[in-house]
């Protein structure tokens, strides 16, 4: 056996990151409804914000940032006080929830002597304290943010980075999947968080689908015995 280099995707692969933020956009709805902020409350509450979301740069920010570009798509102008109350409530709120995938964590241990990679999208400063709340660091011998590279991972180029890897293994289809095939790489897809509808409507098909993480375990062999600490 020889040792893999073995890509990860962050949220909604390793944690559960959609979960937590919808738990932070339900207290953020209760905060604008009380600023009587009802045009973006109706935004959020009905999906109307398509044209929003389509914003690219937004990969590239964190929470703040995110809620002060939406107050200003809405009504023109933000409050700094109000994106700042909103921001805390959103991050309180996201943190009390935000969890590393318990079979994440057996998977990591798992396959800590191959060599591993993290790739996600977002701001670098708020990834990285995602990445230390998790504890997750010591896993990966290198860490790419698109905050810090200036290119999400909607573009395959954002791979090129990476340079070589064995295994790519993430949520969706779009980014991912996608990425890791333009980089060589077998791909793994973990039918979990937002993207699972769209994943299906994709003409793309990775090379495995797992539900559980543990199952990569089935895929991805040990490392030698020689490398195991």
């Amino acid at each position: 056996m020889i040792i893999l280099r073995i890509v990860f995707d962050l949220d909604d692969t390793l944690a559960n990151s959609w979960e937590a933020a919808r738990k932070g956009i339900k207290e953020l709805l209760k905060f604008f409804f009380k600023k009587r902020m009802f045009k973006l409350v109706i935004l959020m509450l009905f999906r109307k914000n398509e044209e929003f979301v389509k914003d690219e740069s937004l990969l590239l920010d964190d929470p703040y940032r995110i809620i002060k570009k939406f107050i200003e798509f809405c009504y023109r102008k933000s409050d700094p006080k109000t994106v700042q109350k909103a921001d805390d409530i959103f991050n309180k709120a996201f943190y009390s929830h935000f969890r590393l995938y318990p079979e994440a964590k057996i998977v990591l241990e798992k396959l800590k002597d191959h060599e591993l990679v993290l790739i996600t999208d977002g701001d670098s400063e708020y990834q990285r304290k995602k990445i230390k709340f998790l504890d997750i660091e010591k896993y990966f011998k290198e860490i790419y943010i698109s905050g810090e590279t200036k290119i999400s991972k909607n573009n395959p180029e954002a791979f090129k980075i990476i340079k070589r890897a064995d295994y790519m293994i993430g949520d969706r289809i779009k980014t991912d999947i996608e990425g890791g095939k333009f980089i060589g790489a077998k791909t793994i897809l973990f039918e979990n968080g937002l993207f699972i509808k769209e994943n299906r409507k994709s003409d793309v098909k990775p090379d495995y689908v797992i539900k559980d993480l543990r199952d990569i375990l089935n895929i991805i062999p040990d490392p030698p015995l020689d490398q195991k600490q």
